[in-house]
Order: structure tokens, then sequence, then C-alpha cells
């Protein structure tokens, strides 16, 4: 009977070691599963998979044996910000779940807060460079170029953009204290945030020497900027105008392809910009438009135009369909990647370099205008300037109008 019985046992062995190895298959191919005091780890590597041990086994460590009751994911997302700190790029952070939906808040253009955009400078330091007409922060006498020193309280210095963005933005209606620096006085401001649209692009004529110029102000690069400057360039040209002027000061970038789709206004089919990783690989940005913008056109530019603005700016530059007028520009030549997390969150890291047409690379030394010009002593760190004391603009025109 004995005998009988034993291939049906080695059978069931069989059978259940398949079933186990398939879950363990499934479950590992799936990533990292948390379970009560245990994980399964899918790793590509011995070093991947060991240090997911390790912080699993600190994390859990934390969360067991700390004398005091602690909020564990407020010591995971400390740990996933120091990961990004310790590569030493200031462009790559961790983004919470909130900063994450901000992000494509500002992606987007539309966000409840006061009404300003900001850039940064090399301390890392918040710069107001552009205040939204009829916005709060238009209301409140926000001005650019104004240093966010504090909101509500908390210290703002140093922390960069995407904290201060946070830390401003919330439920329409609610206030807001802003502090500032102005011309080296400090002074704090109550806002009321509500919801803001922002308009990237505006546009006018301006008459000169009998003839009519296109002006064209960039704010930011949005996913709507294309669309915008589209519509702006076709109102202009009903009007028969006999150049252009496209304003990138204080633009401190935005999205890549929207500055490749504005260049293909300008440029027709051509070599926009091209981005190499680590390792030689280029990926090449291309304008692909049947048609260009044939008359005289300058671009206006200073020390924070950055990023996509540089990537338009010097496009232009190299294909020689525009000369470049101002100041020399920030000079950020790298490319970053925002990426969306499972749950919610996620992380922006600088992936590339990028080259103009003809191969510069313009990281930490920025692009030389054509024609050097600065704005007089009472103007130059002023956003909105007359347009007969905007030296830059009177400059640019005089070199569309020839």
């Amino acid at each position: 009977m004995q005998e009988k019985r034993r291939p049906q046992k080695w059978l069931w062995v069989i059978s259940l070691i398949l079933v186990t190895n398939a879950m363990t298959f499934v479950l590992t191919a799936m990533g990292v599963w948390h379970l009560p005091k245990r994980y399964v780890i899918s790793a590509s590597s011995r070093r991947t998979a060991h240090d997911a041990q390790k912080f699993a086994t600190l994390e859990s460590a934390i969360q067991d044996r700390y004398y005091q009751n602690i909020t564990l994911n407020k010591v995971s997302t400390s740990a996933y910000r120091a990961m990004f700190k310790a590569v030493g790029d200031r462009y790559s952070e961790y983004y919470s779940k909130s900063q994450m939906k901000e992000m494509n808040q500002s992606i987007s253009g539309t966000y409840v807060g006061i009404g300003i955009a900001v850039t940064e400078d090399s301390a890392r330091n918040a710069i107001i460079a552009t205040v939204f007409k009829n916005s709060p922060a238009a209301n409140a006498d926000l001005k650019i170029g104004d240093k966010i020193l504090s909101v509500n309280g908390h210290s703002m210095a140093g922390k960069g953009t995407a904290a201060v963005v946070s830390k401003i933005k919330g439920k329409s209606g609610t206030k807001v204290m802003v502090g500032i620096e102005r011309n080296g006085k400090k002074k704090d401001l109550t806002l009321v945030r509500r919801a803001i649209t922002t308009p990237t692009v505006s546009s006018r004529v301006i008459s000169r020497n009998n003839r009519k110029i296109g002006y064209i102000a960039i704010a930011e690069f949005t996913e709507k900027t294309s669309r915008e400057f589209n519509t702006q360039l076709k109102a202009l040209r009903t009007q028969q105008i006999d150049g252009l002027v496209i304003d990138l000061r204080w633009n401190g970038g935005g999205i890549v392809d929207s500055a490749v789709k504005v260049a293909d206004n300008i440029v027709g089919r051509g070599e926009v910009v091209y981005t190499v990783d680590k390792n030689g690989h280029r990926e090449d940005y291309r304008a692909t438009s049947q048609e260009h913008f044939d008359q005289p056109v300058a671009l206006l530019v200073n020390g924070y135009s950055a990023s996509a603005s540089e990537i338009l700016a010097g496009a232009l530059q190299d294909t020689k369909k525009a000369s470049l007028v101002g100041s020399k520009t920030f000079g950020k030549g790298i490319v970053q990647e925002v990426v969306p997390l499972l749950d919610g969150s996620g992380y922006k890291l600088t992936i590339a370099q990028y080259f103009t047409p003809k191969g510069r690379n313009i990281h930490k030394k920025g692009l030389a205008p054509d024609y050097v010009v600065k704005q007089s002593k009472a103007y130059q760190n002023v956003v909105i300037v007359p347009e007969r004391q905007d030296l830059q603009l009177q400059k640019a025109l005089e070199v569309v109008a020839r």
C-alpha cells in the first residue's frame, strides 16, 4: 500500500514547489511588496537588493523601537530628499505628492496662488520674475526683482523655487504672508490666494521709423506657451508688421518642447537644440514647420533668461534668424526630467547636457548678446520699465527697424 501512495505524494510536493515558485516570480516581478515585517524585493543587482533591505531594516527599526511615536512617512520623505541632495546637483530633487501636484499645475498654467512667477539666484533664493496683472500680487504691489525671504514666518533663504512655490500655494480664499526684500529694505505682506490662470505671452505693435514692429513677451514656457505664441504672432502679422522683437528677459525657462515649438515659427526647418547624456546618446530637437518668419527679429535677454529661454535664444542666434540684445544670459545648459511615481510623488533629475545647433554648451557660461546694452542705473533690477527708458528695448527696435 505504501509503494502505491509514494508517486501521489511526490506529485503533490512537486506541484507545491511549482506554485510557490510561480508566486515568488509574480511578486518579485512586480517590485517591492511591504508585508508585516517582511519585504519581497525585485532587484537588478546584488547591491540594489542589499541597499533596499538596509533601508527597510532601518525604517522598521525606527518604527518599532524609537521611544516616541513618529510619522514614518516623514522619515521616509526626508531620506528620499537626502538621496537627491547627495547628488550635489541643485536642479535634481524629490517631490512629495503635494509638490508634484503643484508642479503639474505650474506646467499647465492654472493654479491657486498669488499670481507670480519666480526664478532663483546662484544662492537658490527665490526672485520674483513676473507679476501677473490683476492678481493678488499685483494688488499688493509686489514687484519683479523682489527677493522672497519668508512665507508664513518660515525662512525661505536658499531653499529654491519649488519650496517657495509649495508654501505660497494653497486653498482659494486663504491668507498667506510673504516676507520680501527690495532695495535692501524688508517688509511683510499679507495676500489672499485665489485661482490664477497665467497668460505666458503678451504682445503689441510699436511704431518706429514709420515701421510697425511686433513685440512679444514670453514670461515662461508652459504647455500652452507655443499655442499662445502662435496666436499672438498671427494677430501681429495681420497688422502687417515689418519686424519682430521677442522679449525673454526674466524668463527662467520651462518646458523644452514648448521652446522648440516657438522656434518652429521662426526657424522653419532645421536644428533647434540637441542633448547628450552621460552614455553619449544624442537626441535631436528639430523645427519642422513649412513656413518661417522672414523679417528681422531681435531677442531681448538678460541674466535671468535661463534654460528653455536660452535654448530658443541659442537656436535663433546660431541659425542667424535673430540678433540677441541685452546682457549675458544665466547659463543653464542642462536638462531635467520630471518623473511621477505610483504613489503620486515624483522626482526631477538632471539627465543630459544640451547644445545649440552649432554645438555650443552654455552651462555656467551663458549666451553673449550680439548687442550688449545695460539698462540705466535706475532700472537695472526692474522688470517693468517705461518704454522710452528701456534702453535694451530701444536698441532692439533700432536693430529690427534698420
